[in-house]
């Protein structure tokens, strides 16, 4: 069982944090981030993590990074971080490992200049709920828990992916947290979804993205539905007798796309 840290632990950790910026990443919090680690500057980077306290920062590179990839590019300000929780090490010095994700920061300057990565002082971003605080919100992810439900049930092949999230057990935020990490379409929504502070602004998000695969899973059922009656309808048309003398179900049928009786 991996064994969440306290809060002066965090602290404490974000006030000089490693940093692995990435370009197409958005590290949210509550999720698992694996990386393969290949790059001399963040194989010493990893190996400083893991002989230190294990804590290090995901920020996202700002677009044009490509043009000093090798310095110092620019990164946003609002990251998630985390903690290694899974390390394995190749025989050529690169390396495999796992991110839990506990956090999220806002970077306020970088440190050190004498290592090939980059570290930074960082502000702890706490989660801001509502007037009433958690209990102000509960309803609203309850629903969401239905919806997530009807979704799966739209679509059993999804069960196992967002099983955790169906447990009634886990909290709000990484809920929330988990959905928006299974929802959010691209990097920019995801960017955008780390600096919120507000837990309710984050629910709003995750309910609307969730009514529309609600809507597609629904969709996605009653097609289903049409490919059975169509497909009944042409077991009607061959033990008529009729299936090599006549094209039957295109004018009823939305999938047909050509004699779906001929024999």
């Amino acid at each position: 069982m991996i064994k969440v840290a306290d809060m002066g632990e965090l602290m404490t950790a974000v006030e000089a944090i490693p940093l692995f910026p990435l370009p197409g990443t958005v590290f949210i919090p509550h999720t698992m981030l694996p990386l393969h680690v290949f790059e001399a500057r963040y194989r010493d980077l990893i190996g400083d993590v893991m002989e230190g306290n294990g804590y290090l920062a995901v920020p996202r590179l700002k677009p044009g990074w490509e043009q000093g990839y090798d310095g110092r590019p620019p990164v946003y300000e609002h990251a998630g971080f985390g903690k290694i929780v899974r390390y394995d090490s190749l025989p050529d010095g690169r390396a495999n490992i796992v991110i839990l994700g506990l956090g999220r920061i806002k970077i306020r300057e970088e440190l050190q200049k004498d290592k090939l990565y980059r570290v930074a002082e960082g502000e702890l971003l706490g989660d801001e709920f509502p007037e009433g605080g958690r209990a102000a919100v509960e309803a609203a992810v309850r629903r969401l828990r239905v919806m997530l439900a009807q979704v799966v049930s739209g679509r059993p092949q999804l069960a196992e992916r967002v099983s955790p999230l169906l447990n009634g057990e886990m909290g709000v935020v990484p809920f929330v947290n988990g959905l928006s990490h299974l929802l959010l379409p691209d990097v920019d929504a995801r960017q955008s979804f780390v600096e919120l502070q507000r837990v309710d602004t984050r629910i709003e998000i995750v309910e609307t993205l969730l009514a529309g695969a609600l809507a597609d899973a629904v969709a996605h059922a009653l097609e289903g539905v049409k490919r059975v009656e169509c497909f009944r309808s042409c077991r009607r048309c061959l033990g008529a007798g009729q299936g090599s003398t006549r094209t039957c179900c295109p004018a009823r049928c939305p999938l047909s796309r050509r004699r779906a009786c001929d024999s």
